[in-house]
């Protein structure tokens, strides 16, 4: 690593010791209504900054989720522009990242037929941020019109070949398995390309856990709401094998049910790190599970490493979830749920 970028390494820390901690959280889950969560945000944590000049007592939930994806990437251009780590391919993570967000939500909002809704939620702070039009994408009536937005990225030779059906329905799944694995493709392309030495591996290791999640989470579910078999689970899953064997992943995905899952899980190295893996548990609690464990991983990661690479793509992670978090809460508070249901959802590890 260049020795330069050490200040980036400290300045994540610091910033992470920031975070909410357990009683910031407990704090949140006794609040009754979405307006008071927002004013501890506000009066108690370091997020305040965010709600400035916010009128908390009437703030609907839409609105502080936006507050908070703002705050979630104004922590990552901030810590970019520290040591300016922006001009280098790979700190651009989050950029691309956030692009496909935007790119799938379109899509849904299209098969809906609400695109017109979605320049209501469009977040206004990435606007001129983005490599596209994100104004034009919200204007587009077809996925035609949103192909002649990307045609100038490389998003467009990703879906110019998707085709809708004849009422003009995109295959989202499709769209999604592809932007997502050109992403977690770019990554470690990148991360090799750009780096040498330990922290190229920590931060392969670390895409490749971000990878192996995504597919057991999202296999999880395919095999506990759809039944699907274990081809049809591939189809839909990211091509890649982490630290999972190709070998493993066929015998997770070809399990005759969720708890033959589990059980296949438990014998893989991230079922060994799990104590809370039980047959029949819900699919909320295993992929709480899952994300505890990366989150673990990813902890480990910004307390050792000496990289600015693995510090910020750790700690990226670890602020999403934490934005996780408090929107599980304000959800919850919505629909009244008890204090130990949201606890049970959160992800702090």
């Amino acid at each position: 690593m260049n020795a330069s970028k050490n200040a980036t390494v400290t300045r994540v820390r610091a910033v992470y010791g920031k975070r909410l901690m357990e009683k910031d959280y407990n704090e949140l889950c006794t609040r009754k209504r979405v307006a008071e969560a927002a004013e501890y945000l506000k009066r108690s944590t370091y997020y305040g900054d965010a709600f400035n000049g916010i009128d908390t007592s009437s703030i609907h939930r839409g609105h502080l989720e936006s507050l908070l994806q703002k705050a979630f990437y104004d922590r990552y251009e901030k810590l970019c522009d520290f040591q300016q780590l922006s001009g280098e391919p790979f700190y651009n993570f989050l950029l691309i990242r956030t692009e496909i967000r935007e790119l799938l939500k379109a899509i849904l909002y299209l098969n809906n037929e609400k695109e017109d809704v979605y320049i209501e939620t469009l977040p206004a702070f990435f606007v001129k941020k983005a490599t596209f039009d994100l104004i034009e994408l919200a204007k587009a009536k077809s996925f035609r019109e949103m192909l002649g937005v990307v045609r100038n990225t490389p998003y467009y030779s990703i879906l110019s070949g998707i085709e809708t059906d004849k009422n003009g329905i995109v295959p989202y799944t499709v769209c999604e398995v592809a932007l997502r694995s050109y992403y977690m493709s770019w990554l470690n392309n990148t991360a090799r390309e750009q780096f040498r030495g330990s922290g190229r591996d920590e931060l392969i290791r670390l895409i490749n856990v971000q990878t192996d999640i995504i597919n057991i989470i999202n296999a999880y579910r395919m095999k506990k709401y759809f039944g699907w078999d274990g081809e049809r689970i591939k189809k839909h899953s990211l091509p890649f094998y982490g630290r999972i064997s190709r070998k493993k992943q066929a015998d997770l995905f070809e399990s005759a049910d969720t708890d033959e899952y589990i059980r296949t899980l438990k014998t893989t190295v991230y079922g060994r790190q799990m104590d809370g893996l039980y047959e029949g548990m819900e699919s909320s609690r295993f992929e709480a599970e899952l994300y505890r464990l990366q989150c673990r991983m990813a902890k480990r990661a910004l307390r050792f490493s000496d990289s600015a690479a693995v510090s910020l793509y750790a700690f990226m992670h670890l602020c999403e979830v934490e934005v996780n978090n408090i929107v599980t809460i304000i959800e919850c508070i919505r629909y009244e749920k008890s204090i130990p249901y949201m606890q049970e959802l959160l992800v702090i590890s």
